[in-house]
């Protein structure tokens, strides 16, 4: 006896038409960090906080329009706080945090620590950065910093890729986006980087990125 499956939030048929898929996640970048700053790059690379995310560039992964198009337009009504679940083709599949842990290595759960309240100024670039006010996004690094890193201190370098890596894949950003200041500050306390939640806030921020666009379809 086969189950019920819950209520499709579009009946099979009237399902929503996806005609574009924008791609935020930014690999390319992240290939012309590892051709410029190598050293540092490697050094991200084989940090815990971002390992698996690194993998997934170096193997030159992409993501798949039709998963996508499921997950806009295929979903199934269910009331479970982080999890979601759709039909790929026929087949229903679950969408939680734990499976997202399990392909990102990212951290899901929260420390009462991991919250940014202080940075301390080094007179590097990301200090003059966050004591200015100033505003840095992922086309700015691409089209004029990158030429100017070998001038930067290597923390400061190891910084630059950090923030990559969190705005162009884990976050994924369009890079006209303004890199926000509490991503720069988390960067500028490794420590504080590692112990953030960033399996959960990256989750979070899917989700309602998936909601918003599902909205636009009608």
């Amino acid at each position: 006896m086969e189950l019920e499956l819950p209520k499709r939030l579009y009946a099979v048929g009237l399902e929503p038409q996806v005609k574009k898929i924008n791609n935020g996640c930014r690999m390319e970048l992240i290939r012309d960090l590892k051709k410029a700053m190598y050293a540092e790059y490697n050094d991200v690379k084989i940090d815990p906080v971002f390992k698996y995310i690194m993998a997934i560039a170096d193997n030159k992964l992409g993501f798949s329009g039709k998963l996508v198009d499921s997950f806009l337009c295929k979903q199934l009504i269910t009331s479970k706080m982080h999890e979601e679940w759709f039909v790929f083709p026929r087949t229903p599949l679950r969408f939680s945090l734990q499976e997202y842990h399990a392909v990102t290595g990212l951290k899901v759960s929260r420390e009462s620590s991991s919250d940014v309240v202080t940075w301390k100024n080094d007179g590097g670039f990301w200090s003059n950065l966050l004591r200015t006010g100033d505003k840095i996004t992922l086309k700015s690094i691409r089209k004029v910093h990158l030429k100017e890193v070998q001038k930067w201190t290597r923390i400061d370098r190891m910084r630059l890729i950090y923030l990559c890596v969190i705005m162009g894949v884990v976050i994924g950003r369009d890079e006209k986006v303004n890199i926000p200041d509490m991503y720069i500050k988390l960067v500028m306390d490794l420590d504080k980087l590692r112990k953030f939640h960033w399996g959960l806030h990256s989750y979070d921020f899917l989700l309602s990125s998936i909601e918003k666009a599902r909205k636009k379809l009608g």
